[in-house]
């Protein structure tokens, strides 16, 4: 069982909270049971999501950057789809302790180190691909994320995010509501013995934005997005962009 934080995870959504420091020791205290509750939660299907997110932005010989890396699932699939190398970047400690034990099995082409999405340790224009599997809503600063992915993708390099949207109004938002709200805690508690972290969740995907609101938020930093893809019912979202080559024209939402 874990130590929980006692701060109120409905607390860091408001203003002047210490979000980043709260989300950085939730994710190292449930690091151990990580791996089993997102194929609990998402019924086996989350590493196959990470592997069709991975074919759409990784091109073979790539240099990938995997923002909020965790136990480096992401990672090892885009060292599948072709990549070349992969740096897996991480805020919590005990993740990466986990990833990096994973790469002794499964691949020495991925490194992993601590890394805050954003002010990454890494120059401009020095990756091909800049990736993240349910990740960005977790940033307090999702344009200064978002600027530092474009700054460091070299010109026509691509951008993969999975996501826990806000839903859009419809027949399945009730439902997934219940699920967020009243099973994953459950569950969390359970298999992680850490109910906190699984409340904050749905509390976070309420704070976030919807893939539409995504969409145009990436166009306004720069980005063209070519695809959006919704999974598990609506509930996920997959956003691949890219970074326009220098002197083509700005894109619009597509």
């Amino acid at each position: 069982m874990t130590n929980e934080r006692q701060d109120s995870p409905e607390r860091m959504f408001e203003a002047g909270a210490d979000r980043a420091g709260y989300v950085r020791e939730m994710f190292g205290e449930i690091s151990g049971r990580y791996d089993l509750m997102n194929r609990v939660m998402t019924v086996g299907q989350d590493l196959r999501w990470r592997r069709r997110a991975a074919k759409a932005a990784v091109r073979a010989g790539d240099t990938v950057a995997d923002l909020g890396s965790g136990t480096g699932d992401l990672a090892f699939a885009c060292l599948e789809a072709g990549a070349a190398r992969v740096v897996g970047l991480d805020v919590a400690r005990p993740m990466l302790a986990r990833a990096r034990a994973k790469g002794q099995r499964l691949s020495p082409h991925a490194g992993f180190g601590l890394g805050d999405a954003t002010q990454l340790p890494l120059p401009d224009a020095s990756v091909d691909v800049w990736c993240s599997a349910f990740m960005v809503r977790n940033v307090p600063d999702l344009d200064a994320a978002l600027r530092e992915a474009h700054r460091v993708l070299r010109p026509g390099g691509r951008l993969a995010v999975l996501e826990i949207p806000k839903m859009d109004e419809g027949l399945l938002r009730p439902f997934a509501r219940f699920h967020f709200n009243n099973v994953v805690p459950v569950l969390g508690k359970l298999l992680t013995g850490h109910r906190s972290a699984y409340t904050y969740l749905p509390l976070s995907v309420d704070h976030f934005l919807t893939p539409r609101e995504f969409t145009a938020h990436l166009v306004g930093l720069g980005f063209e997005v070519t695809e959006v893809r919704m999974l598990m019912f609506g509930t996920v979202a997959m956003h691949v962009a890219r970074k326009p080559l220098v002197g083509e024209p700005r894109s619009t939402m597509r």
